[in-house]
C-alpha cells in the first residue's frame, strides 16, 4: 500500500506540473515529424529547383563552395549537404563567430541549384526568426528549449526524465489485477463525466505508454547529449576515438570536396552520400558521411563516416555504423526513434499520432484534478420530479 501511495503522489503531482510542457512538446513535436515536407511546402523557392534535363550534370561541389565563400566572406564554410532527393537544393553550411560570445557561432544555410550553381538564397539558422523561412526553425527551438537557450535545454531534459518516471508510476497504478484486466483496457460509455475522464486517461495511458516512454527517454538525449553520453558510457562501451589529425604539405593544394568524396566512396562504395564535413584548419581531415544499407535511418545524414586526408587523398579512418559498440549503437538510435525516422513512414506517423494522444493524457489528468472536489448529491437532497412533488392547497 505504501508503494502504491507513493506512485499515486508521484504520478499525480508530476503529471500536473508537466501538463503544460507536455502539451506544448506534443503539438510542436507532431509538426516537426514532417519538417522536410513542410519546409519544402513553405519555402519552395529556397529548397527546390526546376526539374533538370535528363542529360544534366551537377556542378562540382568545389564550385558551389567557392560561390558560397564569395557571397558570404564573413563566414567560414563548415559542411556541404547534397540533395536529399531529385529536385532538391544543395546546402552549404557556414558559421561566423558571435560578437561578444566567445566559442559561440551564428550559423547560415546557403542553398544552391546543384545544376546551374546559382545560389537560391540563404537563411539564418541560429537566432529566432519569425519569418516564413524560419518558421519551422522557430517551432524546433520552441519544442527543444522553449526559446530559453541553455536553461530551456536543461528544463526540457528534466521534464523528459520526470515524464519517464511518472509514466512508469502510471503503469504500476494502471494494473487492475487479472479479473479486471478487460475493464482497464476499455472506456465505459454513458457512465458520467468523471468516469469517462478516468477511463480515457487510464486506457490511453496504457496503449500509448511504449511510444511516449521512448519519446521521453530519447528526449533526454536530444536535449542534453553531452550529459547523457557519459552516463551511457558507464554501462556500455563507446567509441572514444577522436577525429584524426593530418600533417599538411607545403606547396601542395589540398583535395577538393569532389576528390574527397571520391576517395571516401571507394572506402564505403555501398553508402549513400549524406554530408561532407570540410576541414576547418590545415590539420583537419574531410569527414564524409554516408548512410549504409542496414543502418538506422536518421532524419538527415548518416553516422557511417570516412575521414580523408586532404593532402594525400587516403582514407585515415572508416566508421561503419552497422558495426558500432553497444553504447554507440544505443546513442545512434536516439534521434531516429525520437523523430520517427527509424522505420520510415509508419514510425513517423506513429510518432506524429503520439502528440495528440499525449495532449489527451495531459488534458484528462488536469480535468480529473479539477473535478476532485465534486461530490454527488446525497439521496435526501435529490430533487423530486414535479409531478410527484407535494403541492400546497
Amino acid at each position: 500500500m505504501r508503494i502504491r501511495r507513493l506512485c499515486s503522489l508521484l504520478h499525480r503531482y508530476t503529471g500536473l506540473a508537466l501538463a503544460a510542457l507536455v502539451g506544448l512538446a506534443a503539438v510542436t513535436g507532431s509538426l516537426l515529424v514532417f519538417t522536410p515536407e513542410l519546409d519544402r511546402l513553405l519555402n519552395p523557392e529556397l529548397l527546390t529547383i526546376a526539374p533538370p534535363r535528363a542529360d544534366a550534370v551537377p556542378r562540382p561541389l568545389a564550385e558551389l563552395l567557392d560561390t558560397a565563400r564569395r557571397n558570404h566572406p564573413a563566414h567560414q564554410a563548415v559542411s556541404i549537404t547534397p540533395p536529399a532527393r531529385p529536385g532538391d537544393a544543395t546546402a552549404v553550411w557556414l558559421k561566423q563567430p558571435r560578437a561578444g560570445e566567445p566559442g559561440r557561432f551564428d550559423w547560415l544555410q546557403a542553398l544552391f541549384d546543384p545544376y546551374s550553381g546559382r545560389e537560391l538564397g540563404a537563411r539564418e539558422r541560429s537566432r529566432i526568426d519569425f519569418s516564413r523561412t524560419g518558421l519551422l526553425h522557430l517551432v524546433n527551438h520552441l519544442h527543444g528549449q522553449l526559446l530559453l537557450g541553455e536553461f530551456g535545454l536543461w528544463l526540457m531534459a528534466g521534464a523528459a526524465l520526470a515524464w519517464s518516471l511518472t509514466s512508469l508510476a502510471g503503469l504500476y497504478l494502471w494494473w487492475p489485477g487479472r479479473r479486471k484486466l478487460r475493464l482497464a483496457l476499455t472506456v465505459k460509455r454513458n457512465a458520467g463525466t468523471g468516469r469517462l475522464l478516468f477511463d480515457l486517461h487510464r486506457a490511453a495511458g496504457f496503449y500509448t505508454l511504449p511510444v511516449l516512454l521512448v519519446l521521453a527517454v530519447t528526449g533526454m538525449y536530444m536535449a542534453r547529449p553531452a550529459t547523457v553520453k557519459p552516463v551511457v558510457g558507464w554501462f556500455a562501451p563507446l567509441d572514444a576515438d577522436k577525429p584524426p589529425r593530418v600533417e599538411p604539405r607545403s606547396g601542395q593544394a589540398p583535395l577538393t570536396p569532389d576528390e574527397a568524396v571520391a576517395a571516401a566512396q571507394a572506402a564505403l562504395p555501398q553508402g549513400a552520400l549524406k554530408r561532407i564535413g570540410l576541414p576547418q584548419s590545415p590539420r583537419d581531415a574531410y569527414a564524409v558521411s554516408f548512410l549504409l544499407p542496414g543502418e538506422v535511418r536518421r532524419p538527415s545524414g548518416g553516422r557511417s563516416t570516412v575521414w580523408v586526408d586532404p593532402w594525400r587523398g587516403n582514407a585515415l579512418r572508416v566508421k561503419d555504423a552497422t558495426r558500432l559498440p553497444a553504447g554507440e549503437a544505443y546513442l545512434a538510435w536516439q534521434t531516429p526513434l525520437h523523430t520517427g525516422s527509424a522505420f520510415g513512414l509508419p514510425s513517423r506517423l506513429l510518432v506524429a499520432a503520439a502528440g495528440p494522444l499525449a495532449l489527451l493524457l495531459a488534458a484528462t489528468g488536469v480535468l480529473m484534478w479539477l473535478r476532485r472536489g465534486k461530490k454527488p448529491k446525497a439521496a435526501g437532497q435529490a430533487v423530486r420530479p414535479l409531478e410527484t412533488a407535494a403541492v400546497k392547497p
